[in-house]
């Protein structure tokens, strides 16, 4: 009787074994048919060479304007729209000397901006931190210069230059019934107002509007202490707006 329990033991222990190798373990290879799945998440270069100049990806870029040094005041980067106002242009300055000149733009490959250097032929990836510094791969990072000012008709060589082009109703998108519109006076007054869920409209913003050069502008916040919004005239009825480049048209 003692003989014939061990035999029962030790073929239940041989049943568990033959199971557990069936189920098989967590070190099992799966047969993915050789596929590499490794490379389907964009990648973006910090740089790469020769990007072309695309007009379709024309925009004002207008987060990125102005003028900016490093944390050492060595170098001075200056954006602006080109007077021809189908491209953004910078140069950079060390100790006074230029260093690098170019455009930039959007790389729809890599889903990013890049400061395309025209001396050399190379793009850098550029993005603006939480900290509100401009960040630029090889070239380092920069921060606004507040000394050097908001840029006027003077800076551009347009003495001219005037804020009544924008007088008018601009509706987001060119639909009177979006999400927002704004309301230029003839002497640059504005005004921003927003739809509710509801449906009704209400006045978010108002302020002055200055001419920043030849199709740019500076509308800035009365409402509210250091706020100001970028707009860039794209045509005669055609607007940017803000640093998400929103589109108006005038209706």
């Amino acid at each position: 009787m003692k003989n014939r329990k061990s035999y029962y033991s030790l073929l239940l222990a041989l049943v568990l074994c033959l199971c557990l190798t069936a189920c098989g373990g967590s070190g099992d290879t799966i047969d993915d048919g050789g596929e590499d799945y490794s490379g389907n998440e964009v990648n973006t270069p910090d740089t790469f060479e020769g990007m072309v100049k695309d007009s379709e990806l024309a925009t004002n870029y207008a987060m990125y304007w102005g003028t900016w040094v490093d944390a050492d005041n060595n170098s001075e980067l200056i954006v602006a729209m080109a007077d021809s106002g189908d491209e953004v242009r910078f140069d950079l300055y060390q100790d006074g000397s230029i260093e690098a000149s170019g455009f930039v733009q959007f790389s729809q490959e890599y889903s990013g901006d890049y400061f395309y250097n025209e001396f050399d032929g190379w793009a850098h990836h550029c993005w603006l931190a939480d900290d509100g510094t401009l960040q630029i791969e090889g070239f380092g990072g920069f921060e606004k210069d507040a000394s050097a000012g908001d840029m006027d008709a003077s800076d551009t060589g347009d003495a001219d230059a005037d804020v009544s082009a924008l007088a008018g109703m601009w509706y987001l998108d060119g639909d009177v019934n979006a999400a927002s519109w704004i309301e230029f006076d003839g002497s640059g007054i504005w005004t921003l107002y927003e739809r509710s869920a509801e449906g009704d409209w209400s006045e978010v913003d108002y302020g002055t509007l200055r001419a920043n050069g030849d199709s740019q502008y500076e509308a800035v916040s009365d409402a509210y202490e250091g706020v100001s919004y970028d707009a860039y005239l794209a045509d005669d009825n055609a607007m940017y707006w803000g640093g998400e480049n929103d589109y108006y048209q005038r209706t």
